[in-house]
């Protein structure tokens, strides 16, 4: 019994090994959270969680009617869509309450982000179709393609954003078409939200291309861990002779 140890441990050892190579072989590349989308969220006297969010993994895409908001949006039919490396959000028709006499209306709103995998870099942008503010005695233009931050100038104790970026700690990008911050109130409005993590966040091998191979090994190494316990088993055990006295001379 004695010398059957070391070879059973050699065969749980083979086949622990076997099942970690397989396991490794299937696991993600990374642990992000999902990418996101939406096409509205506000906070404030007025709060609405985001509006058609859509997640990558998670629902992807969604598509609504509007995201209507009442006292402070009305829309047409928004888009949201998310994909491992990618998110977007498209809203149509966008009216936009700031206060009584000030509206920020667009034909399209929509943000973008997307990770590339061959610089590990993240990167966004904006695409405003027929936007502007109308205010009392004057109305202004926004611009369809802003640069990242973009504040708009000429409001009344109103903050406007266009293209809002920002990047956390972990380096998640974070787009917003257009930040509106009204004034007198802690009232916030986040329109066309993309959000995308510094990694391709599908489910990948860690050795991509391997898995096969890992797996036919994995296998290998247990049908050889069987082949040699069924051996070990099977093989017959020699009796011991008997020890023969040694007579006086």
């Amino acid at each position: 019994m004695t010398r059957t140890l070391p070879g059973a441990t050699r065969i749980a050892s083979a086949l622990a090994l076997a099942g970690a190579l397989s396991v490794i072989a299937i696991m993600p590349a990374s642990a992000a959270s999902p990418n996101q989308a939406y096409a509205a969220a506000a906070t404030g006297l007025i709060s609405v969680p985001p509006t058609g969010l859509a997640t990558f993994p998670g629902t992807s895409s969604v598509t609504l009617a509007n995201a209507n908001i009442a006292g402070l949006l009305t829309t047409g039919v928004l888009t949201d869509e998310t994909d491992a490396t990618d998110a977007s959000s498209t809203i149509a028709s966008v009216v936009a309450t700031l206060t009584s006499l000030v509206t920020l209306s667009a034909t399209d709103v929509s943000s973008s982000c997307t990770f590339n995998p061959n610089t590990d870099t993240v990167s966004g942008m904006t695409v405003l179709s027929s936007a502007q503010i109308t205010q009392p005695l004057s109305t202004i233009t926004l611009a369809s393609s802003p640069a990242p931050n973009t504040v708009v100038a000429g409001l009344s104790g109103i903050t406007v954003t266009l293209n809002a970026q920002s990047t956390a700690a972990d380096g998640t990008l974070t787009v917003t078409a257009i930040q509106i911050s009204l004034p007198g109130s802690p009232q916030t409005l986040s329109l066309g939200v993309s959000v995308c993590n510094a990694a391709a966040i599908a489910p990948v091998p860690i050795l991509p291309g391997k898995t096969t191979a890992v797996a036919f090994s994995a296998a290998g190494v247990l049908g050889l861990a069987g082949v040699g316990l069924q051996f070990r088993r099977r093989r017959p055990v020699r009796p011991v002779r008997p020890v023969r006295p040694v007579r006086p001379a």
